[in-house]
């Protein structure tokens, strides 16, 4: 799924979205619905803008939703875009203002008097119009600012309340999605490198615990009665005098050849 197809999923799945007259159900579609401009968009946000016009917020959290807060202050340059009027300036400044529509870019609408007032999501467009996804606003063909639902809604491409679009670079996000992309991978190997080495470790045990479970023995001589897997470890502990052995031998049991081993194992490994 690219950056662009996962914005518009995200909005999409907003549509029907009723503010609310007060705090409460903020997370339920449409329960507790009113004209109070209480939103789980600010409240997730920004909080300090409750009660306050929604629609720019709306986009903020679609991308903070689809790609991180971190992400979204990138690719909007700012944080939290709240602001129509401020949305078209840093549009401009970055050099992605544009007067031709594309799928994921900011549709921004004038008022009346020709001030930047309303704001939304373009998932689609064709030779004549606009689709759109806009938050605060309501059924309707003509735009309809602080309208209070999330709703579907589209526009003749030459519609005099369009002041432009703002090409959001959903590069950004691609590349941020790259780079996890990446460190998840290395990840995976370290945890399996780090898997191996375990299950070896494991093994080992597995197989020590396995030789000292037959039926006790004793073994003198360094010879084929011994299992073969202690027979080193048993000559090095006796060439450097960790074991002694008697007239009658060395006198090991099973337990013995196990730490016989393990000191071999441990000395050789700290050597």
């Amino acid at each position: 799924m690219t950056a662009i197809e996962k914005i518009i999923d995200v909005a999409r799945a907003e549509v029907g979205y009723l503010e609310k007259r007060s705090n409460a159900s903020l997370y339920d579609k449409t329960a507790n619905a009113g004209s109070g401009n209480y939103t789980k968009y600010w409240a997730d946000i920004a909080p300090g803008y409750q009660a306050q016009p929604w629609c720019a917020g709306f986009i903020t959290w679609c991308l903070v939703k689809a790609f991180g807060r971190e992400t979204a202050e990138k690719m909007l340059g700012h944080y939290p875009y709240v602001y129509c009027p401020t949305g078209e300036n840093t549009a401009k400044r970055q050099g992605r203002w544009s007067g031709t529509p594309s799928a994921g870019a900011i549709v921004i609408f004038n008022d009346s008097a020709g001030t930047a007032s309303h704001t939304g999501i373009v998932y689609g467009y064709d030779g004549s119009r606009i689709y759109t996804i806009e938050g605060n606003t309501s059924a309707g063909s003509a735009v309809i600012a602080n309208g209070g639902a999330v709703c579907r809604k589209s526009y003749s491409r030459g519609y005099s309340r369009i002041a432009g679009y703002w090409d959001i670079d959903y590069s950004i996000a691609e590349s941020e999605d790259e780079l996890m992309s990446k460190e998840y991978e290395e990840l995976k190997q370290l945890i399996s490198s780090k898997d191996d080495i375990i299950n070896k470790m494991g093994q080992e045990i597995a197989a020590l615990q396995a030789a000292v479970s037959k039926p006790e023995m004793i073994y003198n001589y360094i010879d084929e009665n011994m299992p073969e897997w202690a027979r080193e470890a048993v000559q090095w502990c006796a060439d450097n005098g960790v074991i002694v052995g008697t007239g009658d031998g060395l006198g090991l049991d099973d337990k013995d050849l196990k730490w016989c081993t393990i000191i071999y194992r441990l000395y050789n490994k700290a050597a």
